[in-house]
């Protein structure tokens, strides 16, 4: 196994949590792509892989916090109370911080790995697919003049090919290295965060 794409991703599901009892938005889009790959960390480990998963700029406006990490259940991971439009990009931003935070740890642990997160743009495709309301409106507005999916793979294509270098961990955009704004990473949040969800991949992986 060369190369490993994470992709799947949800906005506003027309359900709140996953089988496993997890929030919809950072059970797929994080913590199925971390358990993924946990699960074929020693054959990527063997194969000297690239790892790319794809995230979001939404990562820029959300702020994973200790509060989020505490807990037998990590706060992050709790199914909402209730839902609402605000809500559901509350916790998709989330889980797209958790994303970056993510490959960025893989890469540190696992040296012998290379891997970058990505985003791919705004193109037209089905992840909007559920929305209601305002979302709706604006998919509906927006989506006749987005560029098609080929567009949005060309810089994981780009990533899964290219020589990093010293921007392995990092973050691209356009086939570029996007520079994070400074303070926009906490290396104690980012290893907390592993450190919880790999406790979490623990207690649901197959008998």
């Amino acid at each position: 196994l060369d190369i490993l794409i994470n992709n799947a991703g949800v906005l506003s599901p027309p359900f709140d949590v996953t089988e496993d009892n997890f929030e919809s938005h950072v059970g797929i889009n994080y913590l199925g792509h971390f358990y993924l790959t946990h699960l074929l960390t020693d054959l990527l480990v063997k194969s000297k892989a690239r790892v790319i998963t794809v995230s979001s700029e939404a990562h820029k406006i959300a702020n994973i916090t200790s509060d989020h990490l505490t807990g037998d259940i990590p706060k992050l991971f709790h199914p909402p109370a209730d839902r609402s439009f605000p809500l559901d990009y509350d916790r998709y931003n989330l889980s797209n911080r958790a994303r970056i935070y993510f490959i960025r740890e893989l890469v540190k642990r696992h040296p012998q790995l290379s891997g970058v997160s990505v985003h791919p743009g705004l193109v037209h495709t089905d992840l909007l697919r559920s929305a209601t309301g305002l979302p709706k409106f604006v998919r509906a507005c927006f989506d006749p003049i987005l560029p098609g999916p080929d567009v949005g793979a060309e810089t994981s294509i780009f990533c899964a090919t290219a020589e990093l270098g010293e921007a392995n961990g990092g973050n691209f955009k356009d086939c570029r290295l996007a520079k994070l704004p400074c303070g926009l990473i906490d290396p104690v949040i980012q290893k907390r965060l592993w450190d919880v969800t790999m406790a979490l991949c623990e207690r649901v992986k197959p008998e």
